[in-house]
């Protein structure tokens, strides 16, 4: 069986349980910056995978802006095992992420140089709006 991505998100907030379930909260696939450079202080990538059972994967997971090709994290290295059913979670916590670039950067996982799952995120540059994200 081919390892594949079955969910792909990044989000607010998520947690695996210690029976391996996934929560997650506030998905999102745009961001509002008030400047650029802007970004996002915090936020979550999950992905499930699904794959040979008990079996031991490497992956990647890369983020680059799309018309640029310009990394905005830098690679990172997760190592997986399958569970019995073939299936295994991943969580990584993203903190300070700066984009350089408004328009769509794409967060990738993949094995080797191939992209077994991906999205995309659009960042808006939102000018002249002052009270944008105040309350009154």
């Amino acid at each position: 069986m081919k390892i594949k991505v079955e969910i792909i998100a990044l989000c607010d907030y998520a947690t695996i349980s210690k029976e391996n379930k996934l929560s997650i909260n506030g998905i999102f696939d745009e961001v509002r910056v008030t400047q650029i450079p802007g970004g996002i202080s915090k936020a979550f990538f999950v992905a499930t995978i699904k794959g040979e059972p008990q079996t031991d994967y490497s992956l990647r997971l890369k983020a680059q802006n799309e018309n640029y090709k310009t990394e905005i994290l830098k690679p990172l290295e997760i190592k997986i095992k399958t569970s019995y059913s073939g299936k295994s979670n991943i969580l990584v916590e993203l903190v300070n992420v700066v984009f350089n670039k408004q328009g769509q950067h794409r967060f990738s996982i993949l094995q080797g140089n191939e992209t077994i799952g991906s999205l995309i995120l659009e960042v808006f540059l939102i000018k002249g709006d002052k009270s944008y994200g105040k309350s009154n």
